[in-house]
């Protein structure tokens, strides 16, 4: 298995310039991680886990991501992150888990939730507190984090959009389904629309980690052209109008 950044194959082609232009391979030390002969058993002990199969996503994972390292622009970072897959050994777990679990992501500052990642290749995000609340599962691989990361980074160079009078969530969630779906960098709290030159992206991470949190949602425009279609999406969505697509903007 090579490096994401020597073979970024199945990455799209944004995701892959995202890698070139702003990520770095960095030298990490796993040798604190337990060892095979040290997991098989350990992993005998989860019910219903494929102790092979995890061992195997175990290997994998560390050898295409360990050390990718990048200054993120996502809403769950905005800091330099670094990729350190580690399976857990057995002091990580506690009595009420049942899935094998390794860390995936070490913040550069303190983050008051962690980045995981499971047995079966989701990643999952977890308050860090004196609780034992729910694992979040937020992207069904890396892969798709690193897409999602993609399309931050390069919305950062786009038009924000907004209204004065901005329409709420539920309602932009309704009219997304008439956009187009961008499905390589969609997760399970996350989702990415584009249509006509803007794109829409709703956000309920934290308010999934952090009940009572709020869900987030943001438009961004390419150009001027785009920008007038997205003002003219959100108006439509806020008069609670159908969005046709391709509708010819009013200059």
């Amino acid at each position: 298995m090579r490096h994401v950044l020597d073979d970024p194959s199945g990455l799209s082609p944004r995701a892959t310039r995202f890698l070139r232009h702003a990520a770095e391979r960095t030298s990490i030390d796993l040798s604190d991680g337990p060892t095979t002969d040290e997991l098989r058993p350990l992993l005998r002990r989860l019910p219903g886990v494929d102790v092979e199969a995890t061992l195997a996503l175990f290997r994998r994972t560390a050898a295409r991501y360990g050390g990718l390292r990048y200054r993120s622009l996502a809403w769950s970072f905005e800091e330099t992150v670094t990729f350190v897959p580690v399976p857990w050994a057995a002091d990580d777990y506690g009595r009420e888990d049942r899935d094998a679990m390794a860390d995936l992501i070490e913040h550069d500052v303190a983050h008051p939730y962690a980045i995981w990642l499971r047995g079966g290749g989701t990643v999952v995000y977890c308050f860090a507190g004196p609780q034992s609340p729910p694992l979040v599962p937020v992207f069904p691989n890396v892969d798709a984090l690193l897409e999602a990361e993609a399309l931050y980074q390069e919305c950062a160079t786009w038009i924000p959009v907004s209204l004065d009078d901005a329409p709420g969530l539920a309602a932009v969630e309704a009219h997304a389904a008439r956009l187009t779906l961008m499905r390589e960098a969609c997760g399970y709290t996350e989702r990415w629309w584009e249509q006509d030159g803007f794109r829409l992206h709703v956000w309920k991470t934290f308010a999934a980690v952090f009940p009572g949190a709020g869900a987030r949602w943001a438009v961004w425009a390419r150009n001027r052209a785009g920008e007038r279609a997205a003002r003219s999406f959100l108006s439509q969505v806020k008069d609670g109008r159908s969005f046709l697509r391709n509708a010819e903007v009013e200059l």
